[in-house]
């Protein structure tokens, strides 16, 4: 095991060899970034026809397999979608149901990045940002296309409008926020506008450029589909229009040529997907993907904060988390 690998315990390193096959090695085993939503590592093997790496996801210790920390629910719909070509998800390799469980991916070559929230200073060109931008259009409109119960989900709730803004006015109250003044107002006028459900349809729930695999402007593979459902589609494209400005993420985010705006992608979208939806609905799903955004960032913030989960980019969200709720108010009265 070289410099940087993480020992795994020996129970689990022989885990990882059983659930791969007979004839596997584990060979190195490297920590990736993020893990928010669970343990994710690379690791080296010998003997998996097909693999020298693989990517391997796991509930973390301590936790119950449930919600984004139900690592076998991702492997479940990344199965139903490996045969879809219209979105390219990674194989999964092998999995093993016993405490803590994981799964085995493919290890997928590629970029992933929000250029418009990217934490290094790497130059983007225009043609490349507004190429991926378009292609991703296209991967989203193809998502929503798909029938749940034709991949095998007809026994996964589908999820309403008012059960989603539920769940993350939920997590701003986990974050220690539901006092905050521009929450509360912009939950309440939310709650009095709840728009009746649409197709019921496949959501990845945090699809952006930066859980896309690109290798130029062709995706790879889908990544992160840690909250997953079935509901409502523009519960995915209002949290993708978030990232076409910079100035929405204020101390982080910059702006990048190229980007698209968002009233350009919802025009691509709809041409993509043929589909239209009245004015007031879509704007209703533009503050919730504000008020979601908001959640998970404070959130984030309140485990670093609270040391759960070191990571010093967390406590510079302060002023998006406000600039999202404002902008989500703004949009609904």
């Amino acid at each position: 095991m070289s410099a940087g690998a993480v020992p795994l315990e020996a129970d689990f390193a022989e885990r990882l060899a059983n659930a791969a096959g007979a004839g596997v090695t584990v060979r190195h085993v490297d920590v990736m970034p993020g893990g928010h939503s669970g343990l994710t590592h690379r690791v080296r093997l010998d003997g998996l026809a097909g693999h020298s790496e693989i990517v391997v996801k796991s509930t973390p210790p301590g936790r119950r397999p449930r919600g984004r920390h139900d690592v076998l629910r991702q492997a479940r719909i990344l199965r139903a979608l490996a045969p879809i070509s219209g979105v390219p998800v990674p194989e999964v390799c092998f999995e093993d149901a016993t405490e803590p469980p994981f799964f085995a991916a493919a290890c997928v070559a590629g970029e992933a990045v929000d250029p418009v929230i990217a934490e290094d200073d790497t130059a983007y060109s225009a043609d490349l940002v507004a190429r991926r931008w378009s292609v991703a259009v296209e991967v989203l409109a193809a998502l929503h296309a798909l029938v749940p119960a034709e991949l095998g989900l007809a026994d996964e709730p589908s999820r309403a409008p008012g059960e989603e803004l539920e769940l993350w006015c939920a997590t701003m109250g986990a974050a220690g926020m539901d006092e905050d003044p521009a929450f509360r107002r912009l939950s309440d006028v939310m709650r009095t506008r709840v728009p009746s459900s649409g197709r019921a349809s496949l959501v990845h729930g945090d699809f952006r450029l930066g859980n896309i695999l690109f290798v130029d402007d062709v995706p790879e593979a889908v990544i992160d589909w840690e909250i997953w459902s079935i509901g409502e589609p523009l519960v995915d494209l209002a949290w993708f229009v978030q990232f076409t400005d910079g100035e929405n993420f204020p101390g982080v985010g910059r702006n990048v040529p190229g980007t698209p705006s968002a009233t350009e992608v919802l025009d691509r979208y709809t041409a993509a997907a043929g589909t239209n939806r009245d004015r007031s609905e879509t704007d209703w799903f533009f503050a919730l993907g504000c008020l979601k955004l908001a959640a998970i960032q404070a959130h984030n913030r309140r485990r670093h904060l609270d040391g759960r989960f070191h990571d010093p980019y967390q406590a510079l969200l302060g002023p998006s988390i406000d600039r999202h709720l404002s902008r989500g108010l703004e949009t609904v009265t």
